[in-house]
C-alpha cells in the first residue's frame, strides 16, 4: 500500500484539514501501523496511542462527539495544530512544556479543552472567539469552587492557555483571547486562592494500607513458592492436551468418542462437564438444558476434532439426563502444594486452568514490583533472561535483574524517549523475586515477562502490542484478590483475609511508597517478613547507590525520615506528660526529643528537613514494640549489629530488629512500655493458668516471664529524671 501524502504544513500558517486528512504525524507513527487504522481529520474517534512506542501503553483514544457541536470543528483545528505545529515560544518558556508533548498528555489535554468547550457552550458561547476575558475568569471560578486540588486547578488552566498559543495558526473565528492569567503582572492565587497543597511527588501517593499489604504479600509469596509448581504443571498438561486436537478429522473419531462416553457410564461414572465462562453463561440464560461437555478435554484426551465430539454428543442426547453430568473435567495432575497442613486444592480442572496461570503471572507481579522498588513501566517491560544469580567470594548469592528504565529518559531536545533505555545499573533483588521471574518465564511463551495476552479469553484490540498495562495490572490484582480470599475462607484462614483498601484499588505505582514505609515502620505481622523487609532495605540500597538519580533512596529516606519525626514526636509527647525514661539510653532519648521539638515542632518537613533529620545521629529514635524498647540507635556501639567493629562510618543505619540484645546500651524504655509489659506478663501468666502450652512452650515463657519482670522492676526502682535517691528519701 502506497503512504499517503503528509498533512503537515511546509510551514507554519492556517489550520483548516480537509476531512480526508490523515491527523497524526507520520514521524511520530508507531512502525508497523497499518495506514487505514489512522484517524483522519474528519472522524470523531483519534486513536492517539499509534503515535506511542511504549509496550504498556493504555489505548489513548479522544472522542470528539463528546464536544459540544458548535466548537467541535474549533478544537479539532486546535489539535490537530497541537499535534502538527512545533510548541510556541510561549509554551517553552513554561517549565513543564516541552518541544514534543506525548499522546497520553494531549489525551489530557483534549479532554479538559472537551470540558471547556461544555462550559462555555452553557454561556451561549458558540465560537472560541467570542469568549471575554471575563469568561476566562469566570471559568477559573468554577474550578476554584469545585473543591479539587490547586494544583489540579492550575494544570487545568494552563491546558485552556495552550488553547490561546496556538491561535495565530488557527482561522480568526477560533482564537482565544489571551487568558487573564497570562498576564505578566498576574500570579495564579489571584483566580485560584491559595495554594494550601502539599508538595507533588511520590510522598503524596497514598501507601497500600498494612492490614491489607501484608496478607497481599503473603497470598503472592504463597502463591508463587507454594502453588506455582502445581499451577505450572497444569499449564503444562493443559498445553499438551491442547496440541492432541488434530486440525483434521480422522475416521472413526465419532464413534471413538460415543464408546468412551458410553464406557463412562457403563461402569457408573459421570461425563465430564464444561465449567468455563461461556458454559455457566449458556447454563443461566438456559435452565433446564443439559449441562454443556468438556468438549475440549475430551477432544485433546481421545485425540478427536471439537466437531467429533459435538456429534457423538448428539448421538447420545436422548439417552442423557441431567444426572449423567458431573463436576467438571479434573487434570491428572497431582498436587503437593499445601496452606496449612491441608493440600490447597483436590485437584485443578481443565477450565480452571486460564484463570489459575493468570493468578500465578500477577502474584509473580506483585513480588518483583513490590519486592524490587522498580517503577510500574520498568517492572513490566521486564523480558525473558532478565534475571542473573551470581555466588560471590564470601558464599552469598546474589541476584541482579537487567531491564528498561523511562524516567527521565530524554533526547537532544529534552523530548521523553517512549522506549526507554537499558538501566545501567541493575536493580539488586531478593531470592523470592528471582523465583517470581522465573515462574513468569515458564508461564509466557514472548519475550515479555507480563502480557495481557497470557490468557486464552483476552479481548483482542487493534493494538498490535501485548505488554500488560498498570491499568489492566489493577484488575488482575483485583481479581487475585478474591481468589485469594476464597482460599483463605476455604482453609478457615480468616486473619489472612485481605480487606478492601480505604484509599481505593491497589495498584502498581502504590508499591514503592508502600515498601518504603513498612520497611521503616514493620507493623505487627511475621517476623519472616519483617526480615523481608531488612533484606528488601538492602537489595534497594545496593540497586539505586550507584546512580546518579538515586529516586528509591530519596523514597525511602523520606520514609525513614517522616518514621524518626512521628517516633521524636511521640517521645515528647511522653516526656511532656511525666512519663519515666530508663536504661541505659535513657538520657539519648530525652535529648534528642529536646532538640527535635525545639528545631522542627510547629514547622513543615519537606525534602530537605527530612534529609537533615535521617542525616543527624543524635535523632536516630526507633521504636520496637515487640521488644517493648525504643533503640536510640549508634551503629557503634549496636549489639544487633555483628559488624560494629570493623564499621568506619556506621554502616548499618537502622537498627535489626530480628538481632536485638538486651544488653545493648541503645536501650531505653518509657513508662508507656512498661505498661505493655505488665500486660504481656499477664498474658503469659493466663496461658500459665489455662495450660494448654506444652511444658517446653510453658518452660520458656516462665523464663521469659522472669526477665520482663526484671526489667520491670528495674524500670521502677529508678527515680525519674531530675530527682537523685536522697531528694527521694
Amino acid at each position: 500500500m502506497t503512504t499517503p501524502a503528509s498533512a503537515e504544513p511546509a510551514e507554519p500558517g492556517l489550520i483548516d484539514p480537509a476531512p480526508d486528512t490523515f491527523v497524526l504525524p507520520f514521524a511520530r507513527i508507531r512502525p508497523g501501523v497499518n495506514p487505514l487504522q489512522l484517524p483522519r481529520f474528519g472522524d470523531l474517534t483519534w486513536r492517539l496511542s499509534l503515535m506511542n512506542r511504549k509496550e504498556s501503553v493504555r489505548s489513548l483514544v479522544i472522542d470528539w462527539s463528546r464536544c459540544p457541536t458548535m466548537l467541535r470543528a474549533a478544537l479539532m483545528r486546535a489539535a490537530f495544530a497541537e499535534l502538527h505545529v512545533p510548541t510556541p515560544a510561549v509554551l517553552l518558556q513554561q517549565r513543564a512544556s516541552r518541544s514534543q508533548t506525548q499522546p497520553s498528555s494531549l489525551r489530557r489535554y483534549f479532554l479538559l479543552w472537551v470540558g471547556f468547550a461544555r462550559w462555555l457552550a452553557l454561556r451561549g458561547v458558540t465560537e472560541l472567539c467570542q469568549a471575554t476575558a471575563e469568561d476566562l475568569q469566570a471559568y477559573a471560578e468554577h474550578l476554584r469552587t469545585a473543591g479539587r486540588r490547586w494544583r489540579t486547578d492550575q494544570r487545568a488552566l494552563g491546558v485552556v492557555s495552550r488553547l490561546w498559543a496556538y491561535a495565530p495558526y488557527l482561522p480568526e473565528r477560533d482564537r482565544l483571547v489571551m487568558p487573564p492569567w497570562e498576564d505578566p503582572a498576574a500570579v495564579m492565587s489571584d483566580f485560584l486562592g491559595t495554594n494550601d497543597d502539599a508538595p507533588d511527588g511520590e510522598n503524596n501517593i497514598p501507601i497500600v494500607h498494612p492490614a491489607v499489604m501484608s496478607p497481599l504479600l503473603v497470598w503472592a509469596l504463597r502463591t508463587v513458592l507454594d502453588l506455582g509448581g502445581d499451577i505450572l504443571a497444569a499449564a503444562q498438561e493443559h498445553r499438551r492436551l491442547l496440541a492432541a486436537i488434530p486440525a483434521r478429522a480422522a475416521p472413526g473419531g465419532t464413534d471413538t468418542v460415543r464408546t468412551h462416553l458410553l464406557s463412562l457410564l457403563a461402569v457408573g461414572r459421570r461425563l465430564p462437564t464444561s465449567t468455563g465462562p461461556a458454559a455457566t453463561a449458556v447454563t443461566a440464560r438456559y435452565p433446564g438444558t443439559l449441562p454443556p461437555m468438556a468438549s475440549t478435554f475430551l477432544a485433546g484426551t481421545l485425540g478427536v476434532t471439537l466437531g467429533q465430539v459435538s456429534r457423538a454428543r448428539g448421538t447420545l442426547n436422548i439417552e442423557l439426563g441431567p444426572e449423567h453430568f458431573g463436576p467438571g473435567a479434573a487434570l491428572d495432575v497431582p498436587i503437593s502444594g499445601r496452606i496449612g497442613n491441608s493440600l490447597w486444592t483436590p485437584a485443578i480442572g481443565f477450565d480452571d486452568v486460564d484463570t489459575l496461570v493468570l493468578h500465578l503471572s500477577t502474584a509473580a507481579l506483585i513480588c518483583c514490583a513490590y519486592l524490587s522498588g522498580m517503577r510500574p513501566e520498568e517492572v513490566l517491560a521486564l523480558r525473558r533472561g532478565c534475571c542473573s544469580r551470581t555466588e560471590r567470594s564470601d558464599g552469598t548469592v546474589r541476584f541482579e535483574v537487567r531491564g528498561q528504565h523511562f524516567k527521565g529518559v530524554l533526547d537532544e531536545d529534552g523530548n521523553a524517549i517512549p522506549e526507554g533505555e537499558m538501566r545501567a545499573d541493575p536493580w539488586v533483588v531478593l531470592e523470592p523475586v528471582a523465583r517470581a521471574i522465573a515462574v513468569a518465564e515458564e508461564l509466557e511463551e514472548g519475550e515479555l515477562l507480563f502480557t495481557r495476552t497470557l490468557f486464552r479469553g483476552a479481548r483482542r484490540t487493534i493494538e498490535t502490542r501485548t505488554q500488560l498495562s498498570s491499568d489492566a495490572a489493577v484488575e488482575r490484582i483485583r481479581a487475585f484478590t478474591a481468589w485469594a480470599n476464597q482460599l483463605a475462607a476455604a482453609h478457615g484462614r480468616t486473619h489472612e483475609l485481605i480487606p478492601a483498601d480505604p484509599d481505593g484499588a491497589v495498584a502498581l505505582r502504590r508499591f514503592r511508597r508502600t515498601i518504603a514505609w513498612f520497611i521503616y515502620r514493620q507493623p505487627g505481622g511475621r517476623i519472616a517478613l519483617a526480615v523481608q523487609y531488612g533484606h528488601a532495605a538492602t537489595a534497594m540500597s545496593e540497586s539505586y547507590a550507584g546512580r546518579s538519580k538515586a529516586d528509591m533512596l530519596e523514597v525511602l529516606d523520606q520514609e525513614k525520615g517522616m518514621a524518626l519525626a512521628e517516633t521524636l514526636t511521640e517521645a515528647g509527647e511522653r516526656i511532656a506528660a511525666g512519663e519515666k525514661v530508663t536504661g541505659p539510653a535513657a538520657d539519648r532519648y530525652r535529648a534528642a526529643a529536646a532538640e527535635f521539638s525545639n528545631r522542627y515542632a510547629g514547622t513543615y518537613l519537606g525534602k530537605r528537613e527530612l534529609r537533615a533529620l535521617v542525616a543527624n545521629p543524635r535523632l536516630q529514635v526507633y521504636e520496637d514494640p515487640k521488644a517493648f524498647l525504643t533503640c536510640n540507635h549508634d551503629a557503634f556501639t549496636a549489639l544487633c549489629n555483628p559488624d560494629r567493629g570493623r564499621s568506619r562510618d556506621g554502616d548499618q543505619a537502622t537498627p535489626n530488629h530480628s538481632r536485638c540484645h538486651p544488653a545493648c546500651t541503645n536501650i531505653s524504655r518509657t513508662d508507656s512500655q512498661i505498661v505493655a509489659l505488665r500486660r504481656e506478663v499477664t498474658r503469659i501468666d493466663a496461658d500459665a493458668e489455662a495450660d494448654l502450652d506444652p511444658y517446653p512452650i510453658a518452660a520458656r515463657e516462665q523464663q521469659r516471664k522472669a526477665l520482663l519482670t526484671e526489667i520491670i522492676r528495674r524500670h521502677e526502682a529508678q527515680p525519674p529524671a531530675g530527682l537523685d535517691t536522697q531528694e527521694l528519701r
